[in-house]
């Protein structure tokens, strides 16, 4: 608000005093329209927590896997949790691992059930003709 006076001697008056005034008015209808700060602020922590979001976190609702923020944030923690607990216990554990690893893929019963495996994909596949197209054609191939 200006220091000079509200009405000067040609009856107009001050601009920045009417700006203020109006800035006051404002600012109390807002505040008047919000209602109490403790409701609103409920209702805003209510609707971020309630909020659908994706895979990543992001709002969406249209995504069909869309679930609410708070249940993507559990989750997310635990994954995270889960993913650290692991990767330090692998990194511990390394060397004891790698030798158990080579231990058993040098064992002849991994051999012998890998061959075993890998023999009946192969006839799993062999039995259907979207897997395994057999075309035979009698005429010489063609450079």
């Amino acid at each position: 608000m200006s220091t000079g006076k509200i009405i000067d001697v040609g009856l107009s008056l001050d601009q920045e005093y009417i700006k203020a005034s109006v800035e006051n008015i404002v600012k109390a209808g807002i505040v008047q329209a919000l209602g109490d700060p403790s409701v609103l602020v409920r209702d805003a922590i209510n609707q971020t927590i309630n909020r659908k979001v994706d895979r990543e976190g992001k709002p969406s609702d249209r995504d069909y896997y869309a679930i609410p923020y708070l249940n993507w944030l559990a989750n997310k923690v635990v994954e995270d949790t889960i993913r650290q607990a692991l990767t330090e216990a692998v990194q511990a554990n390394a060397d004891s691992l790698r030798e158990e690893m080579l231990r058993q893929l040098s064992s002849k019963n991994f051999k012998r059930d890998l061959a075993s495996a890998f023999l009946q994909s192969v006839l799993n596949a062999s039995e259907s003709t979207w897997r395994m197209p057999v075309t035979i054609n009698f005429e010489p191939p063609k450079d």
